[in-house]
């Protein structure tokens, strides 16, 4: 299948984890694809591989929390490709503390990079949808938004307000044929996951309190982002999918 085929998608993030994941998924179908990320080496190097593997991709180095750096990749991957079909907002980052010790600079990071990382990437990409006929935004949320957690206040309440951001976005650009919605996953095999559950037998323990007995793989998330951005799901806007083995269904 070639869903995609001679459609730009830019997603954030995208040099590893469930980003690249995202990123192989839309290049299979026939997307040129755009890694937003800071890191060179490993952005290069994703770009790369999708590129061997017969799709097409570049790289664009970028500070998704500075307007300037945000708005010139997005005109940097127009001049490349073309206008702009679909932005994954995938970028992140996360900290666990107690929330009677998460310090200010912790909520400031939690917001400026898992918030404000969402909102200057839709931002510069939606002014360029409102002239091409529209498009779909798909943000990645978590779990975390969705049920309370402990040990993750500034995180949960973070990724909450994309939960939220997400609606109000597509309430106001419905009139523009652009479609946003997001995806909140659980808890993901990726190297964020093993830095937090470092030890085997507390991914299995993790793994065991799904109600679908696993932990998430990358792919299960892109699989979802693609249903989203897709014109399979056409006529949905506003809405957060969780992707989580059932675990927000929990008590």
């Amino acid at each position: 299948m070639e869903r995609f085929k001679d459609q730009v998608v830019i997603v954030t993030g995208g040099s590893r984890g469930i980003g690249l994941a995202i990123a192989n998924a839309f290049a299979r179908e026939g997307a040129a694809v755009v890694i937003a990320a800071q890191n060179e080496e490993r952005g290069q190097a994703a770009a790369r591989a999708l590129r061997d593997g017969g799709g097409r991709a570049e790289f664009i180095a970028v500070d998704l929390t500075r307007r300037d750096q945000v708005e010139g990749m997005v005109q940097q991957a127009i001049e490349h490709f073309g206008p702009i079909g679909a932005l994954v907002n995938n970028a992140g980052t996360h900290e666990k503390a107690a929330f009677c010790d998460e310090p200010e600079d912790l909520w400031e990071r939690m917001y400026r990079i898992n918030v404000l990382g969402t909102v200057l990437p839709s931002q510069a990409v939606v002014r360029t949808m409102l002239d091409s006929g529209g498009g779909a935004i798909v943000h990645v949320a978590s779990k975390a938004g969705v049920v309370g957690e402990p040990g993750h206040a500034a995180y949960s309440a973070a990724k909450g307000a994309v939960i939220a951001l997400t609606r109000a976005m597509a309430v106001e650009l419905a009139p523009y044929h652009i479609r946003v919605n997001a995806v909140c996953p659980g808890p993901v095999f990726t190297d964020m996951l093993r830095a937090a559950v470092p030890t085997a037998a507390g991914r299995d323990e993790l793994a065991a309190f799904a109600p679908l007995g696993r932990i998430g793989q990358p792919e299960d998330i892109a699989g979802a982002v693609l249903f989203l951005a897709s014109s399979e799901s056409e006529w949905c806007t506003g809405q957060a999918l969780s992707v989580d083995g059932g675990l927000s269904i929990l008590k």
